[in-house]
């Protein structure tokens, strides 16, 4: 049985968020993503593994903390969905009735996205796929007991204004977890130049752990509990290095951080 697609506003090919729809609705990204290689049957896996490989721990992590499992039920969002391993995972809780992957392209969410969901054993009967811009999203107001915007804010070329559209959606006192690898500020500008230099293509924005907060702060949408979320292993003495800096409170200044989970408390 086919997943059925809520169909939104898409970008107008001068607009910004333009390329960024093209790169995945055209198929470049999959033809992009077979090149990395790999073992694994899956390709987008090989570039989750090589490219993002904090994702799956990431969320096991969030799964495993009860006090943040259970802000976790009913009826939640996975904006920036992409592969959809995240909206799979949250599938198979059994406290979730109903998944919402939300991304540009509905082409790569029911191809793509379709098959990675099969992949990973979701359970296809709880999602309901929304192609649509992430600053007009198609959904009722105050539907959602929880969003997720994972890896996924620094994609927006207006994040205060799309934090804004996700907290309308989602229910007084719902949670909004955000995850984010920022930026070291001694680094932020060759970092900038870099996510520059696959503008042509992408939308990628280089944000410090400062800036990130700034941006939550200034989208007023409700209070913001900022965790830590470190969940790759490293050899002796990088790892002896990074705790004694972190130890210093100077990590995120002179060393590229880890991720960050961003926990917001929707205000009533």
């Amino acid at each position: 049985m086919a997943i059925p697609v809520i169909r939104g506003r898409i970008p107008e090919q001068w607009e910004g968020e333009y390329k960024e729809f093209h790169q995945y609705n055209s198929g470049k990204a999959d033809a992009d993503a077979k090149i990395v290689g790999g073992t694994a049957e899956e390709p987008w896996l090989e570039v989750i593994k090589a490219y993002e490989p904090a994702a799956f721990p990431a969320v096991a992590r969030l799964f495993a903390d009860q006090t943040l499992r259970s802000k976790i039920k009913g009826t939640v969002m996975d904006v920036g969905a992409g592969t959809c391993i995240l909206s799979a995972k949250l599938s198979q809780l059994p406290e979730v009735d109903t998944v919402y992957p939300i991304d540009l392209s509905e082409n790569f969410l029911t191809t793509t996205g379709a098959r990675i969901l099969t992949h990973l054993g979701a359970d296809t009967s709880k999602i309901t796929f929304v192609a649509s811009d992430f600053n007009a999203i198609p959904l009722p107001t105050a539907s959602v007991d929880a969003a997720f915007i994972f890896a996924a804010i620094h994609h927006s070329l207006s994040p205060i204004k799309t934090l804004q559209e996700v907290a309308r959606i989602v229910k007084p006192d719902g949670t909004i977890f955000i995850l984010e690898n920022p930026k070291s500020v001694i680094g932020i500008r060759a970092a900038r130049r870099a996510c520059f230099a696959l503008s042509a293509e992408n939308t990628e924005i280089a944000y410090t752990l400062g800036e990130l907060e700034y941006v939550i702060l200034n989208a007023n949408i409700g209070t913001c509990d900022v965790r830590l979320w470190d969940v790759l292993s490293r050899p002796g003495p990088r790892r002896w290095i990074r705790t004694l800096v972190r130890a210093i409170g100077l990590e995120h200044v002179i060393l590229n951080p880890p991720n960050y989970l961003f926990i917001i408390t929707r205000r009533p």
